[in-house]
């Protein structure tokens, strides 16, 4: 008999019954004592070897990313090592390269090396898979993306709102012509379109297809975007970009144009970055609570390990920010 099992007649989690094992002292003698009746009556005996995978894995968390080389990765780890610290565990990284198969790999490794539990921006999901975390880590969280079929906790930001203040600003400094460069076809790049559309409709703004092209979240294809709209017949008076990478990769095919920004075309980002208080000009984007969704996400983990959580998963939603710089002209008010 197993330690899920054993749980289910104690009626306690599976987290409690190791804790019970492992002689924590945090546990109520009145659960001690239900659990340890349980286990003598079903005769278990632990080992380092035999015991239940889920149950043996280390003070370690599993962090899956697509790329370290995204300044919004680094952020949410930021967050999510300040609380893991406080708590003495380690962070464990798998990189997704936005490839499933790269994806399955990375979680294969991550439970390997028996990680408590998953955080992850996961790029796409089968039922297999997440009953195989579900059987060897204690808890996934999923950041960032609404993966379907993931009954998971979820901690994201509002992306239609984001999508929805780019062009709401850009419309009443008095643009219409209006391009965005988006990502994939996941949950956020949906979201984030979806804002841009909303938007251009209220404002009256016309969505033209020729302005409306793919960056992928990453800085090459979105570099070659902007050369695509910025040599149109009719070219863009602002172009809007739907992550960081993709923020930096149009900021420099419009230098490499040698084009001003904003005076000869205006650029408006999502997510912040190191940087981009500090290029000239400064860049006007939305601004994404990334440090705030490692913390959450780490403090969720961590109530899960301690049963101080309803069973339904948790879903989060943190604010987005606009924050004006100089990237963004005028060219009439209202």
């Amino acid at each position: 008999m197993n330690q899920r099992e054993i749980a289910k007649l104690a009626g306690v989690s599976v987290a409690t019954v190791s804790r019970v094992i492992n002689h924590d002292p945090n546990v109520s003698q009145k659960t001690r004592d239900k659990v340890s009746h349980i286990l003598a009556q079903q005769s278990y005996v632990t080992n380092i070897n035999a015991r239940n995978l889920r149950m043996t894995h280390t003070k370690t968390v599993g962090f899956l990313i697509s790329t370290f080389s995204n300044p919004y990765f680094i952020s949410i780890y930021e967050g999510l090592e300040e609380i893991c610290k406080q708590h003495g565990y380690n962070i464990l990284i798998g990189i997704t390269n936005e490839d499933s198969k790269t994806q399955q790999e990375a979680i294969e490794m991550l439970l390997s090396y028996k990680v408590c539990g998953i955080v992850g921006s996961f790029v796409t999901m089968n039922s297999s898979t997440m009953e195989k975390m579900r059987k060897m880590c204690d808890f996934v969280i999923s950041i960032d993306r609404f993966i379907k079929g993931m009954d998971s906790d979820l901690v994201c930001v509002d992306n239609e709102f984001g999508g929805y203040e780019q062009v709401r600003l850009a419309a009443e400094y008095g643009h219409k012509k209006i391009a965005v460069i988006h990502g994939k076809e996941d949950s956020v790049g949906i979201e984030r379109l979806r804002g841009y559309r909303t938007a251009m409709e209220k404002y009256g703004c016309p969505i033209r297809q020729e302005y409306m092209l793919s960056g992928d979240y990453i800085e090459e294809p979105a570099y070659m975007s902007t050369l695509s709209l910025l040599s149109l017949p009719d070219p863009p008076t602002v172009i809007v970009a739907h992550n960081n990478l993709m923020t930096i990769g149009a900021f420099k095919a419009i230098k490499d144009l040698q084009r001003r920004i904003p005076e000869d075309i205006s650029l408006i980002g999502f997510d912040d970055f190191l940087l981009a208080e500090y290029l000239s000009p400064g860049i006007t984007l939305i601004q994404h609570p990334a440090y705030e969704v490692g913390k959450i996400a780490a403090k969720i983990l961590f109530a899960r390990l301690d049963d101080s959580l309803p069973k339904e998963p948790q879903r989060i939603m943190l604010p987005l920010k606009l924050v004006i710089r100089e990237s963004c002209g005028i060219l009439s008010r209202g």
